[in-house]
């Protein structure tokens, strides 16, 4: 395949996750907007995909950094689903469960998440009506595309003006999301979306020699992520008994 049309395919996909994250910050409910950030997830898999077989890239190096996308699109939702439990219950209902055995734990997380998407169904509203915070979103994006053509202004550089815009429209977005919702489950998806945006500029933007030390540092960015939804806000959020910013807001002994 052309290199050109590897490159107008990869940056049609990046543009595909800036829509993705308007609708994540439209959506009115949890279910959507974590259903919309594995489908984000997995469109970034295929952009770096294809990134991979972009002439002087490094193919097997970025086709390995395309797990992390991928895996994280596979285990946030648990993650979150256990978040919401432990944010809201005593214990999560796959407790108690007396099956044993990979059968038994996969059982008892679908059942975990199946019971996690009826409370996301009754969270994931806004601050701000959707017509003034969909007028922000484009608004950041128009700042993002301002901003990336400003720096690359040069020749050399001008051909990543468009993957640049994008990685800082999904950092602004992602940033606006933590803000604008009214959960903290939402605003861990916000987060996500800030790392999309970074993975991206890694991945996109970055030279190739200096991607994957770029890309490796993200894993570790990605980790911290993952310490916050694994112990941080189980333990946090488990006193308070809501998923709800208000009901965080003071602190309990």
């Amino acid at each position: 395949m052309p290199s050109s049309l590897l490159n107008q395919s990869a940056l049609v996909m990046s543009y595909l996750l800036v829509i993705i994250a308007l609708w994540i910050s439209a959506t009115r409910t949890l279910t959507s907007m974590v259903r919309l950030y594995q489908a984000q997830a997995l469109v970034l898999t295929v952009v770096v995909l294809i990134t991979a077989f972009e002439p002087g890239r490094r193919l097997l190096a970025l086709g390995l950094v395309a797990i992390l996308p991928f895996t994280l699109a596979v285990i946030v939702p648990p993650l979150l689903a256990r978040a919401t439990f432990d944010a809201t219950s005593s214990r999560s209902p796959a407790h108690g469960s007396g099956t044993v055995g990979l059968r038994g734990l996969r059982a008892a997380q679908r059942q975990a998440l199946d019971e996690a998407e009826l409370t996301w169904l009754q969270h994931g509203g806004s601050r701000l009506p959707v017509s003034l915070s969909t007028a922000i979103d484009m608004f950041l994006i128009a700042v993002a595309v301002l901003v990336a053509y400003r720096l690359s202004g040069g020749a050399k550089t001008a051909s990543v003006a468009p993957s640049l815009a994008v990685s800082i429209a999904l950092l602004l977005q992602g940033l606006f999301t933590m803000i604008n919702k009214n959960d903290i489950v939402s605003q861990i998806i916000g987060l996500l979306v800030v790392d999309q945006g970074l993975f991206l500029a890694a991945v996109r933007v970055a030279p190739a020699a200096l991607a994957v030390f770029f890309v490796l540092s993200l894993f570790l960015y990605v980790l911290v992520t993952l310490t916050i939804l694994l112990w941080v806000l189980p333990g946090l959020h488990r006193t308070s008994a809501s998923i709800e910013v208000a009901g965080n807001a003071e602190l309990r002994g």
